[in-house]
């Protein structure tokens, strides 16, 4: 199944090459159907890691987003590479602003 072009197919998604976090707001999650985005797989065999990777991320989020700001390095535009996990190619140049 190639889940990065599922998760960026046209007719699934609005806009599906732009960043939009409030996709996946809580009034707009109920319009997102179960197997519409699958970043842990999905059914009897979906990743035992999901919970324990969504409250990490959720903590480590909001550390980092009360000491400083990130922005897009500029003239650094970041270029998706789909391996086993999607990565930046070239890595993510940030520009970091103490709060």
């Amino acid at each position: 199944m190639p889940i990065y072009a599922m998760h960026r197919h046209a007719k699934r998604w609005e806009n599906p090459d732009a960043f939009d976090p409030t996709r996946f707001a809580p009034e707009r999650e109920a319009a997102i159907h179960r197997y519409q985005y699958l970043p842990f797989g999905a059914g009897p065999r979906i990743c035992i890691g999901m919970a324990f990777s969504d409250d990490r991320a959720t903590a480590m989020l909001a550390a980092l987003l009360q000491k400083a700001r990130f922005a897009p390095a500029p003239g650094r535009e970041p270029y998706p590479l789909a391996r086993v996990t999607l990565l930046p190619r070239d890595g993510l140049p940030l520009k970091v602003q103490l709060r």
